[in-house]
């Protein structure tokens, strides 16, 4: 299950016992590129609230404008599952470098 940014939390409330995965959208999709938008924040936390209680073992996924940064927040915020495009492929010091600089980020808030 996939909502956008302008789509309210509330429209997991009837599907949440029957997903394994829900995606939040922390941009407007299609185009790469885009920055976070940090007012998705609010709506990461209340999604995890809801899986707590309804479907503990739902993932919680973010895509767009995940950097080392927005990937803290995300992760602080309740996501267990983040898509990072752009701070990997475009990453200067290589793939695995970055992708290593993307663990230890979220691995400081998971501590």
């Amino acid at each position: 299950m996939v909502i956008n940014p302008a789509t309210p939390a509330i429209v997991l409330e009837e599907i949440l016992p029957d997903v394994d995965l829900v995606l939040v959208m922390t941009i407007d999709p299609g185009f790469g590129h885009q920055h976070f938008l940090h007012t998705t924040l609010p709506k990461i936390r209340r999604v995890r609230q809801m899986i707590e209680q309804t479907n503990p073992g739902c993932e919680l996924e973010l895509d767009g404008g995940i950097n080392v940064e927005t990937a803290r927040l995300g992760v602080a915020a309740g996501a267990n599952v983040l898509v990072a495009g752009s701070a990997i492929f475009g990453a200067d010091e290589g793939v695995g470098a970055a992708m290593n600089r993307l663990l230890d980020a979220t691995r400081q808030v998971s501590n």
